[in-house]
């Protein structure tokens, strides 16, 4: 493990053979084994299953990571639901806050007292992350993308680079552009159902061991056949 006297872990419940780097904040959370949280990164209230790979200046605010994500430098998820194996490029915006344009104003002064203009007593219960943000397994979010709220994204997915994702994605869709849209699927339709009904990434590590040739595969039908 490698530990920081600037650490702070406070509230947190933390496994086995954790790394965490200069200046980082794991605040009442849960981090399972083999984690790694990178340099001035924040994680608050939030759960991480083991082998979540954290990189540098992160945001991870009341959010679910599962086994084996990862994300890159710069990333901000805000309350957000994300399967295991996903791969999360850099300077990402996951789940960011809501404002509500139906009011005569959008700023927070109406629910947060730091400004000082309202009475607490009258300070709107605003939940600007009210409505849920769930990401599938084994999905790929390009570099600079914004994923919004209200959104569902299946599993095997891919997110072009530079793209604003404003409705669902199916699963195994490769979509891109502002406002992203679908460009064309991995695979055929009767392949994603097999391999939406395998649920690989809910394997044990040693059957993915024991299948290591279905993984490396370029002929996917070839390789559904041969599963252990």
């Amino acid at each position: 493990m490698n530990i920081d006297q600037s650490i702070s872990t406070e509230g947190s419940i933390i496994g086995d053979n954790y790394q965490l780097y200069n200046r980082c904040d794991v605040l009442n959370s849960i981090l399972g084994n083999s984690c790694m949280i990178g340099e001035q990164s924040r994680i608050r209230s939030s759960i991480l299953e083991n082998l979540v790979k954290i990189d540098r200046n992160n945001l991870v605010y009341h959010s679910k990571i599962g086994k084996c994500s990862y994300t890159g430098p710069f990333d901000m998820v805000f309350k957000a639901e994300i399967g295991k194996y996903c791969s999360i490029s850099y300077g990402c915006s996951i789940g960011p806050a809501e404002h509500d344009y139906r009011r005569i104003t959008t700023h927070p002064f109406l629910y947060d007292s730091f400004y000082n203009i309202l009475p607490k007593e009258i300070l709107l219960d605003e939940t600007l992350f009210e409505k849920e943000l769930i990401i599938g397994h084994d999905v790929w979010i390009g570099c600079n993308s914004t994923i919004l709220r209200n959104i569902k994204i299946g599993s095997g997915a891919i997110i072009g680079a530079n793209s604003l994702v404003n409705k669902d994605i199916p699963p195994y869709a490769i979509v891109a552009g502002v406002p992203a849209k679908v460009i064309k699927y991995r695979f055929e339709p009767h392949i994603i159902q097999k391999l939406l009904d395998l649920s690989w990434w809910n394997w044990s590590d040693e059957k993915i061991q024991q299948n290591t040739c279905f993984f490396t595969a370029k002929n996917i039908d070839n390789a559904l056949s041969e599963i252990i």
